[in-house]
């Protein structure tokens, strides 16, 4: 009886040593899985609202408020708010993916017990659990690893997720993140892309298949995948009945429904491009990005990140007039082969609003160089502001004011001639500028130099925003070459100061920016009073002659647009009519800066590397007029023809055909001057004299040509010590060298003109991700003059896109013919 007794107690000593045992495992194992919870949940990423927000893309419209285009940055989706889900779409949803949500918490712990059993049969992760907190979770702070440290943070972060936001918030945001395939996320964005429609005017069967897409997107593809998009629909119709959310009778229906019959057509390359951006907008949102950039609310921020935010960004373009525009840079009949490019600026005359831009022929955003913000020679554009422009402003010159031309001009040593190496006589200041005769720009911006300052010239361009790197400017740049290099959108930004009355306002794209919590940010640009309004208009007056019958741009005014302009021409350096074995009348790049009362539009034409025998240069007049026919073209077509003209003020008035400053005084002299003796090539020239009257001499018939050229571009131009040498010849011109250490030498010949093309410079753009190009790049010279237009221009078009510019390395002596 005792041994009885005895081995009871041992029996239940040993079971409760057994049950002590597994209490005492299962504690352990409580307190090990609250430890590694803990500590999971402690590595877990941090709980932030930025996380949480999805890629937005953005918005870009134009002047009139009207969307232009949408950049969605490789990623596209487009918000939905909660209260734009029909409840169709929200009973697909939870039928689908948590038929429960709006019961349990952050986790379900029913269909959890289920899912553990699944995957002790079946393997860890072979059955989910996951409530639509937790993907939301999943797809804003974690990966798609299975994984018993993802699963804990996924508890931990669900939590917090429900303890910040309610029901509908999160099942607002599980909407608008979830992915449907082909780069597309968000069930708004899904709806538009596969049927386009709004969520509301989906079918059931519609939104039934948009429902059960994304667990697994790619197999479900309609596109793709049409049968097993069926059955797909199918399955999520049997659950929307098994959870009574819509009849037998509406499920048999809705399963009956083709999709394949409402389903958008798109190509495999349609499909590929998640963007589909107008290409015709890209020129236009490389310049928004400058500015994003620029801004000091978005300082320290990614431009990806910017860009993704959801922002709607309100800009001046005219969606119209930018399509015109890019339309005509491709495809216009203006290219001699596929090496030439063009790049073209449009701004509003008054305001200085970026109307439209184009970076060149089928121009491409980070993947091109936006050649309409790349630095070029000028040319002898820059006569108005550097030699003209200073002297009416502060000497009161009129129209009329007589000035020697000659044959030849000294300077520093180094001689200047016309194109044509004649002599034009006495020339009123009027027809020098129309004929854009080098000799009297040069007195002119000698004369500003002694009886204003040495500096005028200098500062009556900085005041257009046009900065060189020294005060201490030579005949090179008074005549386009040498350290004058800018690009389209400054020239058209100058030369609109000219149809203002003298007010600059500086280009610009944006006008203001709202975010996704419709905060406002504003964008603000230089607006200043520049010049005298006498001065803007007496050379407006000059300019527009520049499309009379002797002009430089005859023939080139849009029709019925009252319109003012200059040409310009860069030609190359000697060595390089050597090197390449050039006609004598090859120019590199050409140029026309233009406006009217509403726009201003600049143009460049050059080429993106050197060839053998004039191949990639313009050679005779009517390839050096090819802008010109651009320009001719676009202002045309954009331009309302409803009589404008530019207003004469109280502060000009007129002497015939000529005008005058009210109240200035003039010398009874005119610049006669042959020889202007300087030190350097800033120095003081000789005091030269003025005398006002009608010109003594008829304008010349014989037609001039405009040719500028430049040294060879540099990223960090170098001040320019050197002075430049003009020079022309007659018949079969030879390079004539200066006599002086590497002066750049201006020479012009009697054949066809040229037009003036400058090189690029490192481009203020989003530089592409390759690498630039290492073709050696002809250098300019200073410029010579312009000769008259006559007919467009025809030169067929290659279908071919154009490579982007190039840039040498180093710079080389400048020559001008």
């Amino acid at each position: 009886m005792a041994k009885n007794n005895k081995r009871k107690r041992s029996t239940k000593r040993t079971i409760l040593q057994i049950l002590g045992g597994i209490l005492i495992a299962f504690a352990a194992l409580m307190v090990l899985g609250i430890g590694m919870f803990i500590y999971y949940a402690w590595k877990a990423p941090s709980f932030n609202e930025a996380s949480l927000r999805d890629q937005l893309p953005t918005k870009i419209y134009d002047k009139n408020n009207e969307l232009a285009t949408v950049l969605y940055m490789g990623q596209r989706r487009e918000e939905a708010k909660f209260a734009d889900i029909p409840d169709q779409m929200r009973n697909a949803v939870l039928a689908t993916e948590d038929n429960r949500f709006y019961e349990h918490g952050a986790l379900d712990f029913k269909r959890l017990t289920g899912a553990v059993l699944k995957n002790i049969t079946g393997g860890f992760g072979s059955q989910g659990a996951s409530t639509l907190t937790q993907q939301v979770v999943k797809r804003s702070f974690l990966t798609d690893k299975k994984s018993i440290e993802r699963k804990a943070q996924e508890a931990y972060l669900s939590y917090r997720l429900e303890q910040e936001y309610d029901k509908n918030e999160i099942f607002e945001m599980y909407l608008n993140k979830i992915y449907y395939s082909d780069g597309i996320y968000g069930v708004k964005t899904a709806a538009h892309y596969y049927f386009n429609k709004d969520l509301k005017d989906l079918s059931l069967a519609e939104t039934a298949y948009l429902a059960g897409l994304p667990q697994i997107p790619n197999a479900y593809n309609l596109y793709d995948h049409p049968e097993a998009a069926e059955r797909r629909k199918d399955t999520v119709l049997y659950l929307m009945n098994r959870h009574n959310r819509i009849t037998k009778e509406e499920m048999e229906q809705a399963q009956a429904q083709d999709l394949s019959v409402n389903l958008v057509p798109r190509t495999a390359a349609e499909r590929q491009n998640v963007d589909q951006n107008d290409p015709a907008f890209a020129s236009y949102i490389n310049i928004i990005k400058q500015e994003i950039k620029n801004n000091k609310e978005f300082k320290g921020q990614s431009l990806s990140d910017i860009l993704t935010s959801g922002l709607r960004i309100y800009t001046n373009m005219d969606r119209n007039i930018q399509q015109n525009l890019q339309n005509n840079v491709d495809n216009l009949a203006v290219y001699k082969n596929k090496d030439q490019q063009a790049a073209a600026t449009i701004l509003d005359t008054k305001t200085g609003g970026l109307i439209a831009i184009s970076g060149g022929r089928n121009y491409q955003d980070v993947v091109d160089r936006n050649l309409a913000i790349d630095p070029h020679a000028v040319g002898s554009i820059i006569k108005p502001i550097l030699s003209y422009g200073p002297v009416i402003e502060n000497l009161k010159y009129p129209t009329n004011t007589m000035i020697q031309d000659e044959k030849e001009l000294d300077i520093n040593g180094n001689t200047f001639k016309n194109y044509d190496t004649e002599s034009h006589g006495m020339v009123t200041m009027r027809e020098a500028l129309r004929k854009s005769y080098n000799i009297p720009a040069l007195k002119l911006f000698e004369t500003a130099k002694k009886e204003i300052a040495p500096d005028a010239s200098y500062h009556f361009a900085k005041k257009l925003n046009l900065h060189y790197e020294t005060s201490d400017l030579g005949p090179a740049e008074a005549l386009g070459g040498g350290a004058s290099e800018f690009s389209t959108v400054q020239m058209a930004a100058a030369f609109s100061a000219f149809g203002n009355n003298g007010t600059y306002n500086q280009a610009h794209a944006i006008r203001k920016v709202m975010t996704r919590d419709d905060e406002t940010i504003q964008f603000s640009h230089t607006t200043r009073k520049v010049m005298e309004d006498y001065t803007a208009y007496m050379i407006t007056d000059i300019l527009k002659d520049v499309f009379t019958i002797d002009g430089t741009a005859t023939g080139m005014a849009p029709n019925g647009v009252n319109v003012a302009g200059k040409t310009g021409t860069a030609t190359y350096a000697d060595e390089f009519y050597q090197k390449y074995q050039l006609p004598s009348d090859a120019a590199k790049d050409v140029w026309i800066s233009g406006y009217s009362p509403n726009y201003t539009m600049t143009v460049w034409m050059g080429f993106t590397k050197p060839a053998q025998y004039g191949v990639n240069s313009f050679v005779g007049h009517v390839e050096q007029a090819l802008p010109q026919t651009l320009f001719k073209t676009v202002m045309t077509e954009i331009s309302p023809i409803d009589g404008q003209d530019f207003v004469k003020p109280d502060s000009v008035i007129e002497t015939g055909n000529e005008l005058q400053v009210n109240g200035g005084s003039v010398s009874n002299k005119p610049i006669t001057s042959s020889e202007v003796k300087t030190e350097a090539a800033g120095a003081q020239t000789p005091a030269a004299s003025v005398r006002t009257e009608s010109p003594a001499v008829a304008p010349t018939a014989e037609p001039t040509t405009e040719r500028a050229t430049t040294a060879a571009p540099m990223t960090e131009r170098a001040t320019t010590a050197a002075p430049t040498t003009e020079r022309a010849t007659t018949a079969a011109p030879t390079a004539e060298r200066a006599t002086t250490a590497a002066p750049t030498a201006e020479r012009a010949t009697t054949a066809a003109p040229t037009a003036e093309r400058a090189t690029t410079a490192a481009p203020t753009a989003e530089r592409p991700t390759t690498a630039a190009p290492t073709t050696e790049h002809p250098t300019t010279a200073a410029p010579t003059t312009e000769r008259p237009t006559t007919a467009a221009p025809t030169t067929e078009r290659p279908t071919t896109a154009a490579p982007t510019t190039e840039r040498p390395t180093t710079a080389a002596p400048a020559k001008a013919s």
